[in-house]
């Protein structure tokens, strides 16, 4: 009967040993792993068109409770590029920004609040055509015509660069698997002065 006991306390051992997460040998010897599944299906890009000419709707900053982080970011949320960075809304563009394609390159930081998981950026010119993106830094890979990454945590300060092809209206449109928000902007030479 202990012999019997025995058996049982082992056998139930080695059931919390395979529930707890830690990998368990295969009857190959080898371990096995597994991994959180990050899925994330790429939603239709869906951004507005803008007749070369017409007023860009450039969405309008709101203020960010955190003064230590931004004064100001664009768009719902819960993943925010920085107002900070466009000066009276405009993502100016210095001759030091070009890049040797001629595309323009602008640090953008993004602030997250409130999720965790999957998101895609990507961005557009949407008055006319022209290349346009946007990557984090320390974060992520290009993936679906945009930059992907994993937050892990449901706060963030992201580092990133947005490039535009030249002056015009942009928008980006930012997928996470609880929300879709398009945010615009307009880029534009630096002013002297």
């Amino acid at each position: 009967m202990v012999r019997m006991g025995w058996v049982l306390v082992a056998a139930l051992l080695s059931t919390v040993t395979a529930c707890d997460g830690t990998p368990s040998p295969s009857p190959s010897g080898q371990v096995a792993t597994t991994s959180a599944p990050t899925e994330f299906a790429a939603p239709p890009l869906r951004l507005p068109t803008v007749a070369p000419g017409d007023a860009c709707p450039v969405t309008e900053p709101q203020p960010w409770p955190h003064p230590d982080q931004a004064s100001r970011v664009l768009g719902p949320g819960p993943l925010y590029p920085v107002a900070d960075y466009f000066r009276s809304g405009v993502l100016e563009l210095r001759a030091m920004d070009r890049q040797q394609d001629g595309t323009y390159t602008k640090k953008v930081r993004w602030i997250g609040s409130g999720y965790a998981g999957p998101v895609l950026v990507r961005a557009a010119r949407i008055d006319g055509p022209g290349p346009a993106g946007a990557e984090f830094a320390y974060l992520g890979e290009p993936r679906d015509g945009g930059h992907h990454a994993l937050l892990v945590r449901p706060e963030n300060d992201l580092p990133a660069t947005t490039t535009v092809g030249g002056p015009g209206c942009y928008a980006y449109q930012v997928d996470g698997t609880t929300f879709s928000v398009t945010v615009v902007f307009r880029a534009a030479l630096e002013t002297a002065g």
